[in-house]
């Protein structure tokens, strides 16, 4: 078979197997390893994958990296399995910071110089650490974001809180380097009375939610133009009596959406969508229970019957929705555990993070 009739067979057939069949294949010859093993045949295959609705769904632990499966939004508890982290740490130093086209970004909480870039499906990983590892990364005040861009090199958004500055990097997986950006100017963005979250991606831009501590009105939103590699401010979901937003954004069908907390004076959880530069309200939920710890509610996964939601949120604390009917299908396209620390969902793809 000519290598120009190979690669259209294996974009436009074997692109739509799931990746354990494409590993297999990829023993066949040295022909079968290059074409299957492409950037290319990669991102075709994680867009077909990204419409199944089988996931995974990733939590760590302290001893122990678990691998459920997901169908529709709801947990499968019975059809866990084990496995190992590539680079050799404890458990519990690991920290998952973002989720992305299959790939995971971590953080080495001990050795914060440390962010590995992270395939769970193919175990292969790559270490980000440049050749100044001194500041490098810190757990606490900088952010992170994953995207792709219009060539598709798979890229990494660093904000780097340094005294009074932001200092944006980007790593290309092309490249294998790292480059810095221009930040937007003014405002007190260094501050840590600012609560960063990882980005979410959606048409395009990088949303990082910046929750103030002491006053929620002062609140606001990072964007960033993965295209044009710029910054913008824009706003976020205000409300009175607030207890709470959720750490990180929902894209749900390329429309940035947030959870809200209020208290008026029962515990009312909000929907909103962001949508021509306007926040407005979705949904509203009355009902929610209360976990206080990401243990607690782990423990209570093997009763969940796919008929709630999990929002947390960033003044501490876990809150479970009921949601009906139309509820879930409105949902039904969201990443359903979004900012809950240290577990993740994923497609199984063959993205490369190397």
């Amino acid at each position: 078979m000519q290598r120009l009739e190979f690669e259209m067979f294996a974009n436009e057939i074997l692109s739509r197997l799931p990746t354990k069949y494409v590993a297999r294949l990829r023993c066949v010859s040295k022909q079968w390893r290059y074409e299957l093993s492409s950037h290319l045949f990669a991102i075709i295959h994680y867009r077909r994958m990204a419409n199944n609705p089988y996931r995974k769904v990733i939590m760590f632990t302290n001893s122990s990296i678990d691998i459920h499966n997901s169908i529709g939004g709801k947990l499968d508890i019975s059809s866990g399995k084990s496995i190992s982290f590539p680079v050799d740490t404890h458990l519990s130093n690991l920290i998952i910071l973002a989720s992305q086209y299959g790939i995971l970004l971590m953080c080495i909480q001990w050795r914060p110089n440390e962010l590995i870039l992270w395939n769970p499906t193919t175990n292969k990983f790559s270490n980000l650490c440049d050749k100044k590892p001194k500041n490098f990364f810190d757990l606490r005040e900088d952010a992170v974001g994953i995207y792709m861009d219009s060539s598709n090199d798979l890229k990494i958004l660093l904000l780097q809180r340094r005294k009074d500055d932001v200092i944006p990097r980007v790593y290309s997986r092309n490249t294998r380097e790292w480059k810095t950006l221009t930040f937007l100017k003014g405002a007190d963005y260094a501050s840590t009375l600012y609560w960063w979250s990882s980005g979410t991606l959606c048409n395009n831009v990088l949303y990082f939610p910046s929750p103030h501590y002491w006053t929620p009105a002062k609140s606001y939103t990072i964007a960033f133009d993965v295209e044009s590699e710029t910054f913008y401010k824009v706003s976020i979901p205000q409300s009175t009596d607030l207890f709470g937003r959720q750490r990180s954004f929902l894209n749900i069908r390329n429309t940035l959406h947030m959870f809200i907390v209020v208290e008026t004076p029962k515990t009312i959880v909000k929907l909103y969508k962001f949508e021509d530069e306007i926040w407005s309200e979705v949904s509203s939920f009355r009902s929610g229970k209360l976990f206080y710890s990401v243990d607690s509610w782990r423990n209570k996964l093997a009763e969940n019957k796919g008929d709630t939601w999990t929002v947390n949120i960033d003044r501490g604390g876990i809150i479970e929705i009921q949601i009906g009917m139309k509820d879930s299908q409105y949902l039904r396209d969201a990443e359903k555990f979004q900012g809950i620390y240290n577990v993740a969902s994923f497609e199984e793809t063959v993205v490369s993070p190397i």
